[in-house]
């Protein structure tokens, strides 16, 4: 028979440190025996007792100590974790008796965080990853932010909040944009700040990254472009001082150019036709009816369309309309601009994917605000004749075009056109995909673009915002946009 005593119950420990039980044991038997003395459970892997065997006269008491050295790690969890002291009998094992106690662990805090690159570099745009890793021993919070006094550098955090378990680490993703475009020059570097804060006891932790901006044209190409700046110089200096002069009796015909999309520049067409009568073929067209006639250096008009497919027919002569006789014409733009917001049309964080919405953001010329649009023959550009082509990413990534979404018609995103640019060419396109430009009243360079699925008018709500689409009201200068051709 034994009696066993533990001295405190309840101990309490830091992680790091160490706490000390005291075990008394009585031989409550008549024979000389022999105790051997285990701690067990989860905190019995930080535990040692000394001595481990106790050799006791019947009627006598033994004390042995019992020593609990938790890590400052997240294995030794805060809060209480129950064990017990094991105390079997050599010579009556059937005897053998448990006691149990209770370890408190100790909370503390061990947040860590790293840039994952400290130093990034790019013309327009960097990614960086942010890892937080938790050493503590109770799961917590952490929020993500910057503290960058840097105006000409913005951070777009996508997680700025985590939440880690001990032991476990997290990652929080951001981009790093320039404010301006850097053109020439050397590369320019931006210091930034992150601040990684933990909730309760924790300190934050705050971390210096670096971008490095490169420039778009690189050194040797400035160098080639003044050189050949300099030569064209030197031949238009030339030339103008011979005074060349030809004459010929004969008139150069027009030449029909290749088959395949023409690059023109295109202005909003009037919302109504004009109250003064329209002039008749023998008169002088004004400069804003029709465009003046190619000269020798002038791209020269489409070819007709070929016999298979019957040619659009020409305008009568009391109301002529250059759009009538175009044919499938691409017009390669850089930039949309909305009045409203004096900001263009972008690509939220330069997501090339179907559904992804698009945004209004300040005009930074770059990829994401890159557009081509598609004019086709025989229906005018008042009419229900064009689809936008974003320029984001290669055709061979897939070709994505500005619609109305389907399933909700207040949004407007990108879509896959699988026809590829040879179904733009068809005009295999469909209806919530084509938009009108119709020309504000006084205004001659900004339009409203009407969609003809819907009937609604593409709206900007304000920079960086989502846009969306409204009742077409020329009078809303949220709904006037201006397509920058080249």
């Amino acid at each position: 028979m034994v009696w066993v005593d533990l001295n405190p119950v309840t101990a309490d420990v830091e992680p790091g440190g160490e706490a000390t039980v005291a075990i008394t044991v009585r031989n409550t038997g008549d024979i000389v025996e022999e105790y051997h003395l285990q701690a067990t459970g989860d905190p019995g892997q930080w535990a040692v007792v000394e001595p481990q065997t106790l050799r006791l006269y019947p009627g006598t008491t033994g004390t042995a100590q019992l020593t609990f050295t938790p890590p400052r790690s997240s294995e030794a969890q805060a809060g209480p974790q129950p064990y017990a002291v094991k105390v079997t009998p050599r010579e009556d094992r059937e005897n053998t008796f448990a006691i149990e106690g209770i370890l408190r662990v100790a909370e503390f805090a061990d947040l860590r965080a790293e840039l994952v690159p400290a130093t990034t570099r790019g013309w327009h745009r960097g990614r960086v990853k942010l890892a937080v890793d938790n050493y503590s021993n109770v799961a917590t919070s952490a929020a993500v932010a910057t503290t960058s006094n840097n105006t000409n550098l913005r951070i777009d955090i996508r997680t700025p909040a985590l939440r880690l378990q001990p032991g476990r680490a997290q990652f929080s993703k951001f981009a790093v944009r320039p404010g301006r475009l850097l053109w020439f020059g050397v590369k320019a570097r931006h210091q930034y700040n992150i601040t990684v804060t933990p909730s309760g006891s924790g300190q934050p932790v705050s971390l210096q990254g670096t971008y490095l901006q490169s420039a778009l044209l690189p050194r040797w190409l400035q160098r080639l472009l003044m050189f050949f700046a300099a030569a064209a110089a030197a031949v238009l200096a030339l030339w103008f001082g011979i005074h060349p002069s030809f004459a010929s009796s004969t008139q150069a015909s027009p030449q029909p150019s290749a088959t395949g999309p023409q690059v023109i520049v295109i202005q909003p067409t009037p919302s109504a036709p004009p109250s003064t009568p329209s002039p008749t073929p023998s008169s002088k067209p004004t400069s804003s009816a029709v465009p003046p006639a190619p000269t020798s250096s002038a791209v020269a008009p489409p070819p007709p369309a070929s016999s298979s497919k019957s040619a659009a027919p020409p305008p009568p002569p009391s109301t002529p309309s250059p759009s009538k006789s175009l044919q499938s014409t691409q017009i390669k733009t850089t930039n949309i601009l909305n009045y409203a917001a004096n900001a263009s049309v972008d690509l939220f964080q330069d997501h090339f994917a179907d559904g992804q919405q698009v945004e209004i953001w300040p005009t930074a010329h770059n990829s994401d605000q890159a557009w081509t649009v598609w004019l086709y023959a025989g229906t005018g550009i008042g009419d229900y004749n064009l689809v936008i082509q974003s320029n984001d990413q290669p055709d061979s990534a897939g070709t994505k075009v500005l619609q109305v979404d389907p399933n909700n018609n207040a949004n407007v995103t990108i879509s896959d056109n699988w026809g590829g640019v040879p179904g733009l060419q068809a005009h295999l396109v469909a209806d919530y995909q084509q938009w009108s430009l119709t020309s504000i009243p006084g205004n001659s360079t900004y339009g409203v673009l009407k969609n003809k699925q819907t009937g609604t008018c593409l709206a900007g709500k304000g920079n960086q915002q989502w846009l969306t689409t409204a009742p077409c009201n020329t009078g809303d200068q949220n709904q006037w946009f201006w397509l920058f051709a080249l």
